[in-house]
């Protein structure tokens, strides 16, 4: 999906979408996606100064936007719109700067009542940058 397709199921809008790309969506699995980091992009001018790193809550709110992708439904072309409702063992091995493409790959891992809990994994390259759980809820 390029972004065109990406806002068309992704409630969030300039400044806050944090996906360039998804790359796979299947429904209620799994997904995949990408975030090119920029120097351009607001957080750099104060995150740090003299040593842009991306903001791991903005990382954390890439994960979960990309994880959002396991509820679109390519039949209908639609998806729901879903709530960031926990942050579940969280953890950012290394930084992630401009120039860099963040990998995100989410899968559903159970579901209860309109929670739905997926793990996240992120990576530049081999390496990976940070994982946890993400809690999700959603409505139709």
């Amino acid at each position: 999906m390029e972004i065109i397709d990406i806002a068309k199921g992704l409630p969030h809008r300039y400044p806050f979408v944090m996906v360039d790309r998804i790359t796979e969506a299947l429904y209620m699995k799994r997904s995949k996606g990408y975030k090119n980091i920029s120097f351009n992009e607001q957080w750099a001018v104060g995150h740090f100064p003299d040593e842009p790193i991306y903001p791991g809550v903005l990382m954390i709110e890439t994960m979960a936007q990309v994880g959002g992708f396991i509820f679109y439904n390519e039949e209908s072309r639609a998806t729901h719109k879903f709530y960031l409702s926990a942050v579940n063992q969280i953890k950012f091995m290394h930084p992630v700067v401009p120039g860099d493409t963040l990998a995100v790959e989410a899968e559903l891992v159970e579901t209860f009542h309109i929670f739905h809990q997926i793990k996240c994994t992120a990576a530049v390259g081999d390496k990976m940058v940070a994982s946890g759980l993400l809690t999700l809820s959603y409505s139709e």
